[in-house]
């Protein structure tokens, strides 16, 4: 959803809940225009916004290797495990990974990098990021009119447009798969080009890799892509509550829904 000011289009800002499970026992969860909770082993949700500042929009919570980070509109912080901490990226941040040494950003200026010299930009820094992969020949981009590809042995640049916001990336059976601001889902085509998966009366949230698996976040429910007679399908792993996120951690699934909280799937096979 998108903040409009004075008539004007404005930022992106994802309107979702985010879900993270810190260990076996933790979970850390940003309910949507709620700020950030944490649950602890045995014990009640807990507010954990010490450190941030006041009014901020959550739109993504992230791990990497071993923290946590907060992509909000009022930019990102990292957690010390009592507090939050300003990384010095001040502009509004939708997804964070690490890359080996390197910390990689993806903002409303752009994709930027953190070295030990600071924040450097990267890549688009006229545009928003929304979502980005690291592969090793390639970096692709989610933002406002489509999808972008870097292709890092030949330092050449391809688009593709799509006539709307691509708002999250991700891998089904090796083929790039992207989530539109309208809940559509897009995958490569293996010519070069995307095509639009048909899920009739569903709007995507978020794909998400969990226990081998790649699943869709969906507003009816948390599905699990499957490949039928050669074609992508949607399998219904969970109907009934808006899923917008997913991770996973000891055998478990976390879900974090719109309107019920952090829900949990037991897991009982490789194909759960």
């Amino acid at each position: 959803m998108r903040q409009r000011r004075g008539g004007k289009r404005e930022r992106l800002l994802f309107h979702h809940s985010s879900v993270k499970a810190i260990d076996d026992r933790t979970i850390m969860a940003a309910p949507a225009g709620r700020g950030i909770w944490i649950a602890p082993p045995q014990g009640n949700w807990l507010s954990c916004m010490e450190g941030l500042p006041e009014g901020l929009h959550v739109n993504r919570i992230q791990l990497g290797r071993d923290r946590a980070f907060a992509c909000t509109d009022a930019g990102l912080y990292d957690w010390t495990g009592t507090r939050w901490t300003p990384t010095d990226m001040p502009l509004t941040c939708y997804q964070v990974r690490e890359v080996g040494e390197l910390l990689f950003a993806a903002t409303a200026q752009g994709l930027w990098c953190r070295t030990e010299n600071g924040w450097k930009s990267t890549a688009s820094p006229h545009q928003a990021v929304y979502d980005f992969l690291y592969a090793p020949q390639y970096i692709f981009l989610a933002m406002d009119g489509g999808i972008a590809m870097y292709d890092r042995l030949t330092f050449t640049w391809e688009q593709f447009p799509m006539g709307t916001a691509v708002t999250g990336l991700g891998v089904f059976r090796s083929r790039l798969l992207g989530v539109t601001e309208r809940g559509e889902l897009l995958q490569g085509d293996r010519k070069g080009g995307f095509e639009k998966i048909r899920l009739p009366g569903l709007f995507v949230f978020r794909a998400a890799s969990a226990a081998g698996s790649v699943y869709l976040c969906t507003e009816r429910g948390l599905y699990r892509l499957s490949e039928l007679r050669g074609q992508t399908a949607a399998i219904s792993v969970s109907m009934g509550l808006p899923v917008t996120d997913l991770d996973e951690r000891g055998g478990r699934l976390y879900m974090a829904t719109l309107s019920e909280g952090v829900q949990t799937i037991e897991l009982r096979g490789p194909n759960a």
